[in-house]
């Protein structure tokens, strides 16, 4: 008995690194089931809270705020992905300078590499202000910007997928 399988001639490409990062987000996000409101509030907590200068409580806090205003819990927790060992060096800065910027301050970290949060915490109260200050304007911002976002790309997602079982026909999807 001839085999009905066809053989690849090549192997579908794997992706490794940010991208596929990238994609597996994407896959887990569009199996979320859900209100559109619920997940796009969970994701939008999610990117709020991992802009913060916070890294080993992200997940824990992304999930309680979510709790506390009625949003995705699994979104929230995918929406910290956004913080990573390639993002964080510049949102890091990017929120130090907003937050010296807004407070004031006089910024001191032009010439200071830092390899953990613990040499960070070193450098200062002031400095863990700074960065908490700017990344909460910054993720504010990207927050309320994800929900709109999101919402609107979970709205479409509900609506491809209820004309795909529609489609199919009665009894198929159900």
């Amino acid at each position: 008995m001839k085999s009905t399988r066809i053989p690849y001639k090549k192997k579908p490409p794997v992706f490794t690194g940010p991208r596929a990062r990238f994609a597996q987000m994407l896959v887990r996000l569009r199996q979320l089931e859900g209100n559109p409101h619920h997940l796009a509030l969970g994701m939008a907590v999610g990117i709020f809270v991992s802009i913060m200068p916070i890294i080993p409580f992200q997940t824990l806090i992304a999930v309680g705020l979510a709790f506390i205003v009625r949003g995705s819990k699994s979104a929230a927790f995918l929406g910290t992905w956004l913080s990573n060992p390639l993002t964080i060096p510049l949102v890091y800065y990017v929120n130090y300078k907003l937050g010296c910027f807004l407070l004031g301050y006089q910024a001191t970290l032009n010439n200071i590499a830092f390899d953990s949060l613990s040499q960070l915490m070193e450098l200062g109260v002031e400095v863990f202000m700074a960065m908490m200050v700017g990344g909460a304007v910054i993720g504010a911002l990207l927050g309320v910007v994800t929900y709109f976002l999101t919402l609107r790309g979970f709205i479409i997602l509900r609506r491809q997928s209820r004309h795909t079982r529609k489609a199919a026909g009665p009894g198929v999807g159900s």
